[in-house]
């Protein structure tokens, strides 16, 4: 779990004296987690952190595991439940902030793997855009006899002296390519 006494103090490092303040002190790790935050991307568990700050900001330990509970969706992909949640329907988040129960509750035991089974937006927008990009790019072709005998260093034919020294002499290496590089 995110949640630690080492997550609070790379936090209160990172915030310094506003990590001090009553609202990172009452939020704990998750808050100072959520400081964190902002230097990764697409972690579940920094995710879920942030997610668990607003929502404690928000709507107290409620909104926090619920918080938490978005963040950790908002990765996409399959994920493996770091502890025992509680999910609920995001329709109903309003019926918690008024201290109502929801219609239902999932609970999740730790290690369960969760895994969206339709895919999401952000996963049909990724394979769309690969799908056009496959479209788009063009096979590379496979370089000319000329091409590759240019490319070696060794083939160089260069001026050594005159105006045009140290530029390569086309012509004679024309003669070269031509002769079979003898």
């Amino acid at each position: 779990m995110v949640a630690g006494t080492a997550g609070k103090k790379v936090g209160q490092k990172i915030l310094g004296k506003a990590a001090k303040s009553s609202l990172v002190r009452r939020a704990g790790a998750g808050a100072a987690a959520a400081a964190t935050a902002e230097f990764l991307e697409d972690n579940p568990y920094v995710s879920a952190a942030e997610g668990a700050a607003l929502g404690f900001a928000v709507a107290g330990p409620v909104g926090a595991a619920a918080g938490g509970l978005v963040g950790w969706f908002m990765a996409d992909g399959e994920r493996i439940a770091p502890c025992d949640l509680v999910a609920i329907p995001a329709y109903e988040m309003a019926l918690l902030r008024q201290g109502m129960a929801p219609s239902f509750q999932i609970f999740i035991k730790e290690g369960e793997l969760i895994a969206p089974i339709l895919p999401t937006a952000a996963m049909e927008n990724t394979a769309a855009l690969n799908a056009v990009e496959q479209a788009v790019i063009t096979p590379k072709r496979k370089l000319s006899k000329w091409q590759k005998y240019m490319k070696k260093e060794s083939n160089k034919i260069r001026f050594k002296s005159g105006k045009k020294k140290g530029q390569l002499n086309l012509k004679a290496m024309g003669v070269q390519y031509r002769k079979g590089g003898k």
